[in-house]
């Protein structure tokens, strides 16, 4: 019975809505991944459009070194959507971030069929804005941004309707937030 009850616990958790802070000097939707996990807000809201623009304000809280070296180089994930009706891990676009060799790194990151791919777009400086873009075509997907290079990555041939999420940021990798990292955004779909 103890079990039952944690595990509606969980549910009741991770299924609610919770609110996005917003800024109110700057507008900006304030996310904070807690040191120790890997989410900064569990929030179903759908996304239709044909990609998204947003500009991201990284602060030095996005400064780390992880516990396992090695584990230094994965993917941190800003902002995304997943796409043909599939989850995530399935069919998603995002940009992912990392600070890796002493340099806030930006990163396109698709799931296509399962399989993750990801490249290079550019860095970015602390606290400064960067605005970012994902535009949807039917084959591909096309990451850009200002100062960034511009990434086409394979979208599937295997495309259904069906709803879409937004994905927010997230933390990790293998490991989770080693202190407490604040992001602020401003987003919006393209039509």
């Amino acid at each position: 019975m103890k079990n039952y009850a944690f595990i509606l616990l969980v549910i009741s958790i991770l299924g609610c809505n919770q609110s996005i802070d917003i800024d109110p000097d700057t507008g900006f939707e304030v996310f904070t991944i807690p040191e120790g996990s890997h989410s900064s807000i569990f929030r179903n809201e759908p996304f239709s459009g044909n990609g998204i623009s947003v500009t991201a304000l990284f602060d030095e809280s996005a400064r780390y070194t992880l516990e396992v070296a090695s584990d230094q180089a994965d993917i941190n994930k800003l902002v995304g959507f997943s796409d043909c009706g599939q989850d995530h891990q399935s069919e998603s676009a995002r940009i992912g971030w990392r600070w890796f060799n002493d340099e806030l790194q930006i990163l396109a990151y698709t799931y296509r069929e399962g399989q993750l791919s990801f490249e290079m777009m550019g860095t970015a400086k602390i606290n400064e804005s960067l605005s970012l873009r994902i535009k949807i075509a039917t084959d591909h997907y096309e990451y850009s941004g200002d100062g960034m290079n511009t990434i086409r990555m394979p979208r599937t041939d295997n495309c259904e309707s069906g709803e879409n999420y937004w994905l927010w940021p997230y933390f990790g990798g293998n490991q989770p937030a080693p202190h407490d990292i604040t992001i602020r955004l401003t987003r919006e779909v393209i039509d």
